[in-house]
């Protein structure tokens, strides 16, 4: 198993009208001399400063590891993905445990999301309302998804990951 770590940009040419763009890691080895020492049949993996891996291929050359690491493993797991879920600690890949603050802030991202979906539906049904077109089916939906909406903000999302999300309106 072979492990690169942090490449960074060192040199740029152009070479047949393109620029091409040379990486070097942090023990001075080039990124294109050095693909040819990793295993032909292993997964080949890009991992952050914090082992997080972001992108895999079993061909190297199609490995773009500029600020990052690079290094492989012949056992792969099940399910593994680059939606930052999984990880590598050196020797192998895992699935990763996130921080209370990352389950936070995915927590908050989510909130957002489906405070957005909300106003989508509450817009054209409060434009009902206002100009005194709404429909008896109109105006249950509309107090709904308000009522969707207020239990969205009242969430205490401090204790994400185990948050109880209210449902949809239908």
């Amino acid at each position: 198993m072979i492990t690169l770590k942090n490449f960074q940009l060192y040199d740029s040419k152009m070479i047949a009208g393109s620029s091409i763009l040379f990486l070097k890691d942090e023990s001075g080895l080039d990124w294109y001399e050095s693909q040819a020492n990793f295993g032909k049949k292993t997964l080949k993996f890009v991992f952050d400063e914090n082992g997080i891996i972001i992108s895999f291929d079993y061909d190297v050359s199609r490995l773009w590891p500029v600020g990052n690491s690079v290094s492989e493993v012949s056992k792969v797991p099940a399910g593994l993905d680059i939606n930052g879920d999984w990880a590598f600690d050196g020797k192998k890949i895992f699935r990763r445990t996130y921080t209370s603050d990352e389950l936070i802030e995915q927590a908050t991202a989510k909130r957002n999301a489906l405070l957005a979906e909300a106003n989508t539906a509450i817009t054209p049904l409060q434009d009902a309302v206002d100009v005194d077109d709404a429909t008896d089916d109109e105006l249950a939906a509309l107090k709904a998804w308000k009522k969707y909406r207020v239990a969205l903000n009242r969430l205490d999302l401090s204790t994400a990951p185990d948050i109880t999300w209210p449902e949809v309106p239908q």
